[in-house]
């Protein structure tokens, strides 16, 4: 089977550079680009970016001073995109069924379909002191998505099962901060240190069509969790009346939420409980649940040397990531969870009763006890997949470890063959500190084929990333 896609795209780009005095450097861009994937009257789209740089540490008012180095810089740009082929009108497809034939495609028209556009800027600084043995190297940046094109079910009463639309937007905030050392330098020793620090947040503007969630349908791997991008808390209870969130929001706003089935709440974002069997009432709609961004990520690479050996490793930091826990839950509902061992011990869950108080200043406290061995319903009707949901997941990680040994310049020199000669054992994995209570906090239940954020941070059946050796030889000839 051979199949021809045909696209076309047609691009005008100027550039203009403006240096003084190699201390001040101007950048400015213009790009138009006509895409034969997007309607006729929407196939231009514009986009400049301009950048300005300033490079202050050979200014004679630091000619004294430690500063080896000094540079700001500012960027402000705007990209576009097209959309993928054939998805402007309904196409017709060949059809492997008896009789042959051709039938409609999945995805419906849209004739209106305008470009996807980013609009943002950065703002940094790179500064080096002490003849370069310390050095700092920030950015600020903001990124802002508009006209999202996005694949939307559409009503089956359309005939079609997809269609493109133009909606949605984010904004991700961000910062990074990065610090070199050289703390020792000697004729035998060195030791180079890097520390990097980064910290960003995605804030859902609005979604298509006006909904309250947008879910990638690869990352509902398990029950009723998947990875989701959700409105803002007040637009939530806007557009679900009614229906209280925890007191925590998380995930609230977020384009890189979890998005599953909770228990139902008041007002103070108390767990609702049934008088009747003393169960958490599940609140059957999909609601932030957890949120997958971390509060903050920080790496350490170093590099240390002595004489012809060299020892290198990165330990990799993260801060305050919420994790589902889809093989804890799995196990759960068969019995086979450690949480499931003691089921003679009566069990109460904390929350207050559903009992027309719930949303007074002083709603019933839930007393009622459940024996798990005489109530089947307690481990498949009282916990939605909220309570698998682990949060503010903390690891520390050796990613990597290294050591190296460099064969001397005489006895290379006798080799003939070589310029550079060393030898290496390297480690992966090999450590891992984290109160996460599955394998591995750091899973994906996708594969890289899955576009946006994927199914990080979603854990049903994956394996833990797996402690690796290796050794080899690097050789310049």
């Amino acid at each position: 089977k051979l199949t021809v896609t045909n696209q076309r795209l047609v691009s005008l780009l100027s550039t203009f550079e403006l240096e003084y005095k190699k201390r001040l450097i101007l950048n400015m861009t213009a790009r138009n680009d006509w895409s034969s994937t997007l309607p006729v009257q929407n196939r231009s789209f514009f986009y400049p970016s301009v950048g300005l740089t300033y490079i202050f540490g050979d200014l004679d008012i630091f000619k004294d001073s430690p500063l080896s180095f000094g540079k700001i810089r500012a960027i402000y740009s705007q990209t576009g995109k097209d959309a993928r082929p054939y998805r402007i009108a309904s196409r017709l497809v060949p059809q492997t069924t008896t009789g042959g034939g051709f039938a409609y495609d999945f995805f419906g028209a849209n004739p209106n379909l305008k470009p996807e556009s980013t609009e943002g800027y950065e703002i940094g600084t790179e500064l080096k002191v002490l003849q370069n043995r310390i050095g700092i190297d920030f950015s600020y940046y903001s990124n802002t998505r508009k006209d999202q094109i996005v694949a939307q079910r559409l009503s089956y009463g359309t005939g079609f099962i997809f269609g493109l639309l133009n909606g949605g937007s984010f904004n991700t905030k961000g910062a990074e901060l990065s610090l070199l050392l050289r703390p020792v330098q000697t004729d035998k020793f060195s030791w180079d240190f890097i520390t990097n620090f980064s910290r960003f947040r995605t804030r859902v503007i609005s979604l298509p069509a006006d909904q309250p969630e947008f879910y990638n349908s690869d990352t509902w791997l398990y029950s009723n969790a998947r990875a989701s991008a959700f409105v803002s808390v007040e637009k939530l209870q806007e557009l679900n009346q009614g229906i209280f969130l925890s007191g925590e929001n998380r995930g609230a706003g977020s384009a890189m939420a979890i998005g599953g089935y909770d228990a139902l709440r008041n007002k103070n974002g108390d767990v609702l409980i049934s008088p009747s069997n003393g169960l958490p009432i599940v609140n059957a709609r999909f609601l932030p649940i957890g949120d997958r961004t971390p509060d903050f990520v920080l790496g350490f690479v170093n590099s240390l040397n002595y004489k012809n050996f060299g020892v290198n490793f990165t330990i990799d930091i993260r801060k305050g990531f919420d994790v589902f826990n889809g093989t804890e839950r799995f196990l759960f509902l068969q019995g086979l969870s450690s949480k499931a061992i003691d089921r003679t011990k009566p069990f109460v869950f904390n929350g207050v009763l559903r009992d027309g108080n719930e949303n007074s200043d002083n709603p019933t406290i839930n007393s009622i006890q459940i024996t798990p061995q005489t109530r089947s319903d307690f481990f498949t009707a009282g916990f939605a997949e909220s309570f698998f949901v682990e949060k503010d997941i903390n690891l520390m990680r050796l990613q990597d470890l290294t050591f190296s040994y460099a064969l001397s310049p005489t006895t290379i020199d006798k080799l003939k063959a070589f310029k550079n000669l060393s030898i290496f054992v390297t480690g992966s994995n090999l450590w891992l500190l984290t109160y996460y209570s599955g394998a591995d906090p750091m899973v994906n239940g996708n594969s890289a084929a899955t576009t946006g954020a994927g199914a990080g941070g979603f854990d049903f059946g994956t394996l833990a990333s797996p402690r690796s050796y290796s050794f080899g030889l690097r050789a310049q000839f």
